[in-house]
């Protein structure tokens, strides 16, 4: 069997290494020379140095926003030399290019080479189009099976608002954001209180005069004096913001970290499938193509999704290939499908929203589903007990470690005497 993977991001090593693993022959397209997907940091935020369009989405001193034991490989832990459970971009790039070499997967990699489209044909064969990018020539291949692993982060989401073809200032999305140094003095406005938003507007804090940071449910943060938060925009002036409580603030900048948009430009209509609303539909298990059901979507879920959970996807996808499990037929997959986007709306999650899975118990949920409907190891119990604890608790100064597969402890040091707190 001969297997096509998109990306060689976290989603398609993984994918490469079951490939591997089982004995399948598989190309990993990469169009960047490098692997690691978002994790290659790099200054520019348009073009790299290979003349090719930037892929990173990370600003220079970005933290993760876990611990990296929830963001390990099932079968691959990061070093034990370090301790720190939240640390930098640069040792996330390290721990997948440490995966990437341990299972002999870079050899598999063809780098700066660009899915163009990717099509059905008769036999159950697939007929995937790339491009080589430095040499501009195009080869079209036929594959068994297709893993689609190109990411979330491709397309940033930016809200209409009243006025922004007005306002006179810098526009931008967080994605091009990389170090805050270039707002001091200005009066900044961030719109979307999550993560990104949050870590964001107390970076830019440190020099800016003042940041506003524009949301619908403000988040509970510890705020700079300079850093307020504000409710949604109204309108855009030419040198202010008009907020929906009334109040109006001068502005020099606006970073919107509203997210992304899911892209899949390289399936052709006779894939079967429709991209809209960030999601991609139908699927089984939000992982099999249903209409051509050797065709995979690794990473859709988001928000409770990491490296674990990729593992566990391409398992489960690697058992449907094998045939080590039966899939049910397409009406009850797709049934299934119809009852899935039913429960979003009673959850009253919006359509672009459809593949977030919001609360470790929904995590959990999921990957159990998914382990138990193919017969394949699940994710540890003390995963998801780490996850919720970090949820209700986040402090990127505490380390975590599991002691087996229910229990965990979260150690906190004392930043006077270098003494621990440990909690189990």
């Amino acid at each position: 069997m001969k297997i096509a993977i998109v990306g060689a991001g976290a989603t398609g090593l993984v994918s490469a290494k079951y490939s591997l693993q089982y004995g399948y022959e598989c190309d990993v397209f990469e169009q960047t020379g490098s692997l690691g997907g978002t994790w290659v940091y790099n200054d520019s935020t348009t073009i790299d140095e290979d003349g090719i369009e930037v892929q990173s989405t990370i600003y220079k001193d970005l933290i993760i926003n876990a611990p990296k034991e929830l963001m390990e490989y099932s079968d691959f832990a990061y070093p034990t030399d370090i301790q720190e459970s939240y640390i930098g971009h640069n040792l996330v790039l390290a721990y997948l290019r440490a995966y990437s070499e341990h299972f002999h997967v870079e050899k598999h990699i063809q780098y700066f080479t660009r899915v163009k489209r990717i099509t059905p044909v008769d036999g159950g064969k697939w007929d995937v189009v790339v491009q080589h990018l430095k040499a501009q020539t195009e080869k079209s291949m036929l594959y068994d099976a297709v893993f689609v692993c190109n990411g979330r982060f491709k397309s940033p989401f930016i809200p209409k608002i009243m006025g922004q073809d007005v306002f006179r200032g810098t526009q931008l999305h967080s994605r091009s954001f990389r170090v805050p140094e270039p707002y001091e003095g200005q009066n900044v406005v961030l719109v979307g209180g999550h993560r990104s938003g949050i870590e964001i507007s107390t970076r830019i804090a440190k020099f800016a005069k003042h940041v506003f940071l524009s949301c619908r449910n403000f988040p509970n943060m510890v705020k700079p004096p300079n850093l307020l938060l504000k409710p949604e925009i109204s309108e855009l002036g030419k040198t202010q913001v008009t907020f929906s409580d009334g109040t109006v603030e001068e502005c020099d900048t606006i970073v919107y970290c509203t997210g992304y948009l899911y892209t899949c430009d390289f399936l052709s209509n006779k894939c079967g499938l429709k991209v809209e609303n960030n999601g991609v539909a139908p699927l089984y298990k939000q992982i099999i193509n249903i209409e051509h059901p050797t065709m995979f979507f690794i990473g859709l879920p988001y928000l409770g999704s990491s490296n674990a959970v990729f593992d566990l996807q391409v398992r489960f996808a690697m058992a449907a290939l094998r045939k080590t499990f039966i899939l049910p037929s397409k009406k009850t997959m797709l049934k299934e499908w119809d009852i899935f986007l039913a429960t979003t709306e009673e959850e009253n999650r919006s359509k672009k929203h459809v593949h977030r899975l919001c609360t470790p118990q929904k995590s959990e949920k999921y990957s159990t589903d998914i382990a138990a409907t193919s017969n394949i190891t699940p994710i540890i119990p003390a995963y998801f007990k780490m996850y919720a604890r970090v949820i209700e608790c986040n402090r990127a100064h505490y380390l975590y470690k599991f002691i087996d597969d229910e229990t965990f402890v979260e150690i906190i040091p004392n930043l006077i005497d270098d003494s621990y707190d440990i909690c189990v």
